[in-house]
């Protein structure tokens, strides 16, 4: 299919952006340290609220409390302090007790499972290969170990543990870290191994650990759809967060500049809008684990669900040497739609990759379909391997992206990172994203990759687990919901009137209601899953270890259990997705 080309319009909105403009947002923001409910980051935010209200936007600022925690200090010692070793300790890791933690230092390769299995850590110190994460340190700590270092690579970069989306609840506090940690480089981890390794060797650590609850602030701008119908009640949401490590010029000042700056580009053209722009500025991103987003998902839920088309987010854009544009997380929905951007203005088109467990995606729950995160990177052959593997984790697959930089997350996150060209470019790609999604008569969402990806997954799954769980409801009702899908696209390219375009528009909502729940989460809409790594049709993803355990078992007999259910909950929420295409045909003079 050929790349739709700017129109005279769109080539007039790109001209608008300015990247003198987006420099000085992003030299305002980053003269403060952002740590998220503080005072520096109140100034940020009011110096953003004056920006949006000079565009025209309707603002409203939220007050919410968080669970927010920071390192403040760390030192580790080996061989009765002969040895002192460089490091820093993690947001939401425990302190030491007073006069530190003294303890045997037990090598564990890369803490897999097996390694794991290997060794007695109870009471010992894990001396771990790679940058720490939430799902890793669970691990460790799960064998009893008395705490952890981490060999990071050649920078150490800040990182919170706490595995929890957002705000504890009473089911998941307990999944909060219970034992000291620290990081080391990759020179200093070398050291520590090769004296793990000689013989017995104790070390010590003293960590401090800020952990406390804040009020962090919340601030949403909205441009209200000037043109009328039924669509102008909806709105798309441009988000991103405001907190940082240290002044964060690329994370996330310059994202923060990027939605400023289409705005009040959008602003400008505001009689071109058949549904409302709404841009999201959160807090509580680095230091408490997505807070701002998830509540504002849970506090706004139903306006959410019900008017939302599409979410877009924004981090780390515009740095320097960030030249791949292939390797953004899209939705499969928007997938083409957003490469048709990208490669128009930047001669790229996007991988087909699922979106990765971060960035602020706290809407799945609600259905919202989602699109980028990072949209610019610095080639793989650049990075840093131990960072790469991260930024593979954290991103959800690998490809020809090295991440967003050897300076994230690092005291040197300062504005000389910073392209203007690029951040310029990328500016550019997220103002015809969003002016297309807010004009277009029809919803630039197709799901006929989604569903040829669940229609992959479920076949996989089910030869995974043999005639142990039978799935083929669910592939039945998928291959139902394919037929229909495919007449209300092609029903979709003969719309003629608004009213055909917004019953259409309304079905392809409905779809993605009922179909992203599913796809992207295990505990459904209304709870956010845990910040880890996540699969296709999560809440299946059990049968594969089905096909391990002997049937009679009691593990064999509960997770059975739970993957009928599951079967259940995918196969209804597919039936109602193809509801909702059936009533619009009806509507519409197909049924």
């Amino acid at each position: 299919m050929p790349v739709r080309s700017l129109d005279v319009g769109e080539r007039t909105l790109v001209e608008a952006v300015s990247a003198d403009r987006l420099m000085a947002a992003t030299r305002a923001i980053s003269q403060w340290v952002r740590l998220s409910g503080t005072p520096d980051e109140a100034q940020a935010f009011d110096w953003i609220e004056e920006r949006l209200r000079a565009y025209g936007l309707e603002t409203s600022r939220y007050l919410h409390p968080g669970l927010v925690s920071w390192p403040e200090s760390a030192t580790l010692t080996a061989s009765a302090g002969a040895v002192r070793v460089p490091c820093a300790t993690h947001a939401f890791a425990v302190s030491t007790p007073r006069g530190g933690l003294a303890g045997p230092l037990v090598y564990v390769g890369r803490g897999t499972d097996e390694e794991l299995r290997r060794v007695d850590l109870r009471g010992k110190i894990a001396l771990v290969d790679g940058i720490i994460a939430p799902n890793k340190n669970l691990a460790v700590e799960a064998t009893g170990a008395a705490g952890s270092v981490w060999i990071a690579g050649t920078y150490l970069h800040e990182r919170a543990l706490s595995p929890v989306w957002g705000t504890p609840t009473p089911e998941t506090a307990r999944l909060l870290p219970t034992t000291p940690s620290v990081s080391v480089t990759g020179h200093e981890g070398a050291r520590l191994r090769d004296l793990a390794q000689a013989g017995p060797v104790e070390v010590h650590l003293d960590t401090r650990v800020y952990r406390g609850w804040k009020q962090l602030p919340c601030l949403v701008g909205d441009l209200r759809a000037a043109q009328a119908g039924s669509d102008a009640e909806t709105f798309v949401m441009f988000s991103g967060h405001v907190d940082s490590w240290y002044y964060g010029a690329m994370d996330n000042g310059t994202a923060n500049a990027t939605m400023l700056e289409v705005a009040r580009v959008l602003g400008a053209r505001r009689a071109d809008l058949r549904r409302g722009f709404r841009v999201a500025f959160w807090s509580g991103h680095s230091h408490a684990r997505y807070a701002g987003s998830a509540w504002y998902a849970d506090h706004f839920w139903h306006d959410l669900h019900d008017r939302c088309v599409a979410h877009v987010n924004v981090d780390s854009v515009g740095g320097r040497g960030a030249t791949v544009l292939s390797e953004g997380n899209s939705m499969g929905e928007l997938r083409e739609f957003a490469s048709d951007v990208i490669e128009q203005l930047a001669g790229q088109r996007l991988s087909p990759r699922r979106y990765g467990r971060a960035g602020d995606q706290s809407f799945w729950g609600h259905g919202i379909p989602s699109l980028l995160m990072l949209l610019s990177e610095q080639p793989a052959e650049h990075a840093d391997p131990v960072l790469l593997a991260l930024h593979h984790q954290i991103s959800g697959g690998v490809g020809k992206s090295g991440g967003p930089g050897w300076w994230w997350h690092t005291p040197d996150d300062t504005v000389d990172k910073i392209d203007p060209a690029f951040l310029k470019r990328d500016a550019e790609i997220y103002a015809v994203l969003l002016y297309r999604l807010c004009t277009a008569a029809l919803l630039p969402i197709d799901h006929g990759p989604v569903l040829a990806d669940l229609h992959d997954t479920v076949r996989d799954l089910q030869a995974a687990c043999g005639d142990r769980v039978d799935l083929s409801p669910v592939a039945r009702e998928l291959a139902a919901l394919r037929s229909t899908v495919e007449e209300l696209r092609a029903r979709a390219a003969a719309a003629a009137t608004d009213a055909e375009a917004s019953a259409i528009n309304r079905a392809r909502m409905g779809i993605s209601r009922m179909l992203i729940p599913v796809d992207y989460t295990r505990t459904g809409q209304f709870d956010h899953d845990l910040a880890v790594p996540t699969s296709p049709l999560p809440g299946l993803q059990g049968a594969h270890r089905l096909a391990s355990l002997s049937p009679g078992t009691d593990e064999y007999e509960f997770l059975l259990t739970r993957l009928v259910r599951e079967r259940n909950r995918t196969a209804f929420a597919v039936r109602e997705a193809r509801r909702a295409a059936d009533e619009a045909l009806a509507q519409l003079g197909g049924r």
